[in-house]
């Protein structure tokens, strides 16, 4: 069952407000719901303490399975917005394949959505649109990502406008049509990525 955060759609709240998409619940129980994009073992999330994140728990894909078009994600069905300023709170410890920590917006299910992925092996934060179970790039820019270090990915969306940033720089803009309508948030991993993600926080775009 969808239950929609109307707080997030309808109600006028300040530009500076924040609302935590849930990833864990405070007894460290997955929030989310877990699912995957693509082929290989099926997601497996986990919970992982963690005392910087909300309620002292983050969340780990472990299956560590390295097909390349494997991506597990795990979609907060609460939150559900069209415009929004997401910050993506992730960090990098493992995989030998990927290392990639994804931000997803505008979900319709696990195989229709935009996400913006940043992969420390390789050094790119990438804006890909994810349509029917088939990934196509939008944008990207080559950026060091440091390993066992904690980044924040942020995205404004508004409309068909991107704008994404990592760790308070700005690295792109970026413009796609295909995903007008609102859809959930979540987070993404790609392959035997091991990332722990603490947070993700929603707010209205400024």
């Amino acid at each position: 069952m969808r239950f929609l955060l109307l707080l997030v759609l309808l109600l006028p709240v300040p530009a500076a407000a924040q609302l935590i998409a849930p990833l864990t619940l405070s007894d460290g129980r997955i929030a989310c719901t877990q699912g995957k994009t693509g082929v290989g073992r099926v997601a497996a999330w986990e919970a992982v303490r963690e005392p910087s994140a909300p309620g002292g728990w983050g969340i780990s894909e472990t299956a560590g399975d390295a097909t390349d078009l494997r991506f597990p994600l795990c979609i907060s069905e609460q939150t559900v917005a069209r415009d929004l300023e997401a910050t993506l709170r992730f960090k990098a410890i493992g995989g030998t394949h990927r290392r990639a920590a994804g931000l997803v917006l505008r979900a319709q299910n696990a195989n229709d959505y935009y996400v913006v992925r940043a992969d420390a092996l390789e050094g790119s934060v990438r804006l890909y649109r994810m349509i029917r179970g088939r990934r196509a790039q939008i944008a990207a820019k080559d950026v060091e990502i440091d390993s066992d270090r904690w980044h924040a990915l942020r995205v404004v969306l508004k409309g068909n406008e991107f704008d994404v940033s990592l760790d308070g720089t700005h690295l792109f803009k970026a413009t796609d049509a295909t995903l007008p309508q609102p859809g959930t948030v979540g987070v993404w991993s790609q392959a035997d990525s091991i990332i722990v993600f603490s947070s993700l926080l929603v707010a209205p775009p400024p």
